[in-house]
């Protein structure tokens, strides 16, 4: 009974920690112009999570919220102004005649589909690694290229957070930290596998 009760705990422990997090970064978000910067602190957090050098959310988060204000933010213009393009693009594409709709339509689909897989890497890059706008960018689309399967699976994570959001409204108290957890993991053991190819060290000796 006492080894039940402590597996209980422990996982209701871990509910609260999701829970918690998920929450913040639902307040944090509210204001909608700071998405992508609480998208950043709540990545950052996890990444303490992930890598076993926190435990604590609140503190970790706005301080993560502030590191990556900058960046972020510019991440989300970026992405508002391509998501207008996209989509007035889109409604331009529907008037054209049907051989140059289809093929501009797979123009579009693939660069969305670019940018999407993207940005897939670009907050847990952002949190990972110190660089620069421009090579977070950079290194994001070379991460989703080289490794595909991760970055699919990433964005099928994210198709079914969508899915449970619509299917289970109540999921929406700690579906969004649970996703970004599982794709932060996937995404750092990427970097990991990276840094061992450039490193040529083993993998348990990497910090």
């Amino acid at each position: 009974m006492n080894i039940l009760n402590s597996r209980l705990y422990s996982i209701l422990e871990v509910l609260s920690f999701f829970f918690l997090l998920n929450i913040i970064w639902v307040l944090m978000c509210l204001p909608i112009i700071t998405i992508f910067p609480a998208t950043a602190a709540m990545f950052g957090v996890i990444r303490q999570w992930v890598m076993k050098k926190d435990t604590a959310i609140f503190i970790p988060f706005f301080r993560f919220f502030k590191e990556n204000f900058k960046q972020s933010f510019i991440v989300g213009i970026i992405f508002f102004i391509f998501a207008s393009i996209f989509y007035i693009d889109f409604m331009l594409v529907n008037t054209f005649n049907p051989k140059l709709h289809t093929l501009l339509f797979a123009s579009l689909f693939l660069l969305g589909l670019i940018v999407t897989f993207t940005l897939v890497y670009v907050f847990p890059m952002m949190v990972h690694y110190r660089l620069t706008l421009w090579q977070v960018i950079k290194n994001s689309f070379f991460f989703s290229i080289r490794y595909a399967l991760s970055t699919i699976l990433c964005v099928i994570l994210l198709v079914a957070m969508v899915s449970l959001l619509f299917l289970i409204p109540v999921t929406f108290l700690v579906i969004f930290s649970i996703t970004a957890y599982l794709i932060f993991t996937i995404c750092y053991s990427r970097f990991r596998k990276e840094e061992v190819l450039v490193t040529g060290q083993n993998e348990e000796n990497i910090e």
